[in-house]
């Protein structure tokens, strides 16, 4: 890990080097600070790039800290519903023998029986989200799927690190219920562009030609999801 100071603050940063790279540049998201650059810059070069970005660094920074989500939840913590970061408040009652999650527009408001474990708090959360996406982006997908002219043979709802829906060959619909973070437009977005699977099995030019028949801003849309990967 390397570090430069800026004012009272301290900026630290990884630097990740490939041969291929033509020119240096900045990537920062929730784990931190990366330089991705070439094999000869030196670190002298590369931290008098990291100090001339250090204000547009701190302020991206501070963005990610202020919906930062932890792995812990507790009292305080925040949690993304539907594009926003909200406040996580715990009760412990000792009458109640499972935990429950309600969502206020405001606040999570979770009651717990006076002895849980993380785990257990943990599923009650992603049962949250699961039943949150089921009631909520089924008729969506209805819908959109009338729109574009398709039918989909199934809708169902699972987890995945790594994709927010897929369309089998056999045009059966797969989301992953965490889409529940994100905001509606966003939501919208995966919808269209796995119903569009069915028509086109592919990521070819007619592929996305459907989806911007459907969503004319759908490129607006894919780059704020990205940006949304790195927060929640």
């Amino acid at each position: 890990m390397n570090s430069i100071k800026y004012g009272t603050q301290i900026i630290e940063f990884d630097i990740k080097r490939k041969a291929t790279l033509k020119n240096s540049y900045i990537h920062i998201d929730k784990n931190g600070v990366l330089v991705k650059t070439d094999t000869k810059t030196t670190l002298e070069e590369i931290k008098k790039m990291v100090e001339k970005k250090s204000s547009w660094i701190l302020k991206k920074q501070s963005l990610f800290n202020k919906g930062r989500v932890t792995n812990k939840i507790d009292t305080g913590s925040r949690l993304y519903y539907m594009g926003k970061s909200y406040y996580v408040n715990i009760v412990k009652d000792e009458t109640v023998s499972k935990i429950t999650i309600n969502f206020t527009y405001s606040k999570f408001s979770i009651t717990t029986p006076k002895i849980y474990t993380d785990v257990t708090l943990k599923n009650a959360i992603e049962d949250f989200y699961k039943n949150k996406a089921i009631e909520k982006i089924i008729p969506i997908t209805k819908k959109l799927a009338k729109d574009i002219g398709v039918e989909p043979q199934h809708i169902g709802f699972r987890y995945s690190k790594k994709r927010w829906g897929s369309c089998s060959t056999t045009n059966r619909i797969s989301f992953n219920y965490h889409l529940m973070k994100l905001p509606a437009s966003l939501i919208e977005y995966v919808i269209v562009h796995e119903l569009t699977h069915i028509i086109h099995h592919n990521h070819s030019q007619d592929f996305w030609k459907t989806v911007q028949k459907h969503l004319s801003d759908y490129k607006v849309r894919e780059e704020k999801l990205r940006v949304f990967e790195k927060m929640i």
